[in-house]
């Protein structure tokens, strides 16, 4: 049985308030869709199931790593039923932590001392202070600082000042150790983050499941489960929320599988290296401390890596990018995934290399404050031999399907990234209001790239656009020339493609 997250209602209500923007013909066709991917991801997150036998078990209060350092390299751990607070592990080579379904560690302390300081709430005592990280929007100038702090399981937003601070925001005076609140904190459970992360280490080979890991300081990039110098690790029906950066930073040959990742406040799972496994996991409303996301936040990011496979996730709701490869990614599959409702992009290969997106299912996203042709479904920015095949996208008034974009972004080497080999085929489109694809350069008539779209061997050909008869001008986009239907095929593209009315 899966347990629901404790925050759980306020977060379905942000939920259904970011979903309710859809209109209802639409949202009922939507509701007729199955999808394979939808009831895998449902299944994600911790279970009632034991450990294994012979385990080795650790009571709640007790120390893993007292556990981890006597056992040595290979051990199995069981933490049992209960909360785990404030603990950091390093794991040896091998080891294996299970829970039972309610074992939860917790990377914050009780806060039950307060006094009044006019008309603030004060806790003494605070020293806490993490490294202040990552790049912010510009509503939450506070976002990359680490510390966080929840009342009921409800988190805080952190400000610069305690002028204005507000009901549901915290200050943390850090030069006199003070945490500052406008609520009321009496009868009520109030935590302060106090370790930086629950696992952490270089060993390889690693295991953790069935786990629940929540409201640790992780700075941003790194995860509250840190994995992304290491090798080998595992992390399956997992439940990870609540935490100030990433909520898991995965490495080479890094498998994340089944788990629930949620409410992390810049992403849920990042990481680099070789042959990473994303696979079967609900992603969802992450960034919740405000990120810049054109900087990094969002679902997921895996940068410099080669062999990445995102298969069967459901990624929705979050403030940023669903899925995305940057910089120096080669050989990545995204396929079979379910992509909705999140602020950017839903797929983003950016500045990268080969790879398949197909058979996805993405609709909805890309609903920030970006413009231009950057509000796409599925965007293959500064890349190359890409085949985009077989999705399914509905795309929002005013946003794009599948768009090339070129901006001749340079490499570490000098030289410049190419958009080019790249083949989108046999997708099906459906607008919410007037039609939006193609290739777009972003580059002056003096740059190399120039001319890369209409001159890189990147082609359209046989997909389906839907779009309602009233929609307007369509903005089908090839190079430098923003033209309709009949001039984008007269250009050699979509030969094979079909326009249909409705």
């Amino acid at each position: 049985m899966n347990h629901r997250p404790a925050d759980s209602l306020w977060a379905e209500l942000w939920s259904l308030a970011t979903r309710i923007s859809i209109c209802w013909p639409v949202l009922s066709i939507l509701l007729t869709l199955g999808s394979p991917v939808t009831a895998a991801a449902a299944a994600a997150g911790v279970t009632d199931a034991p450990c294994p036998p012979g385990a080795i078990a650790v009571e709640p209060g007790a120390s893993i790593q007292a556990a981890v350092d006597s056992a040595g390299n290979g051990s199995v751990f069981c933490l049992k039923n209960g909360m785990h607070r404030a603990q950091a592990v390093r794991p040896r080579t091998g080891q294996s932590f299970f829970g039972e379904g309610r074992s939860v560690l917790n990377g914050s302390k009780l806060l039950t001392n307060f006094s009044r300081e006019g008309r603030y709430w004060v806790a003494s005592g605070q020293w806490q202070r993490g490294r202040k990280h990552g790049e912010c929007a510009h509503d939450t100038p506070a976002c990359n600082l680490p510390e966080g702090v929840f009342i009921d399981d409800r988190p805080l937003q952190q400000v610069l000042g305690k002028d204005h601070l507000e009901s549901d925001e915290f200050y943390f005076d850090y030069a006199n150790g003070k945490v500052y609140l406008a609520d009321d904190p009496r009868n009520r459970k109030v935590e302060a983050t106090v370790a930086a992360f629950a696992f952490e280490s270089t060993a390889r080979d690693v295991l953790i499941r069935n786990i629940t890991v929540e409201k640790y300081a992780s700075v941003a990039q790194k995860g509250a489960i840190h994995a992304s110098e290491a090798a080998g690790w595992t992390i399956e029906n997992c439940e990870v929320r609540l935490n100030s950066g990433a909520g898991i930073a995965i490495g080479t040959g890094g498998r994340v599988r089944d788990s629930d990742v949620h409410h992390n406040g810049e992403i849920g799972i990042a990481g680099y290296g070789r042959d990473i496994s994303i696979e079967k996991n609900r992603i969802w409303s992450n960034n919740i401390y405000g990120f810049d996301y054109t900087w990094e936040a969002g679902g997921v990011k895996i940068a410099l890596s080669d062999g990445v496979t995102f298969l069967g996730n459901h990624v929705y709701d979050n403030i940023g990018p669903g899925l995305w490869c940057d910089i120096d990614c080669r050989n990545v599959v995204y396929d079979g995934n379910l992509v909705e409702n999140n602020q950017d992009i839903g797929i983003f290969h950016e500045i990268s290399f080969k790879a398949v997106i197909r058979n996805n299912v993405v609709r909805h996203n890309g609903r920030g404050y970006r413009g231009w042709f950057w509000r796409a479904e599925i965007a293959v920015a500064a890349s190359q031999d890409v085949e985009v095949n077989n999705n399914t996208l509905t795309i929002a008034a005013g946003g794009c399907g599948v768009v090339l974009i070129d901006q001749g972004r340079r490499t570490k080497n000098g030289g410049e990234y190419k958009t080019r080999n790249n083949t989108v085929r046999n997708n099906d489109l459906t607008f919410e209001g007037a039609a939006c694809a193609g290739g777009v350069s972003d580059v002056s008539f003096d740059n190399e790239n120039f001319a890369i779209i209409t001159d890189g061997n990147n082609n359209f050909d046989d997909n389906i656009y839907r779009v309602p008869r009233m929609s307007g001008p369509a903005r089908f986009v090839w190079g430098h020339d923003v033209t309709d239907w009949d001039r984008f095929r007269r250009k050699g593209l979509e030969q094979g493609g079909q326009l249909i009315f409705f």
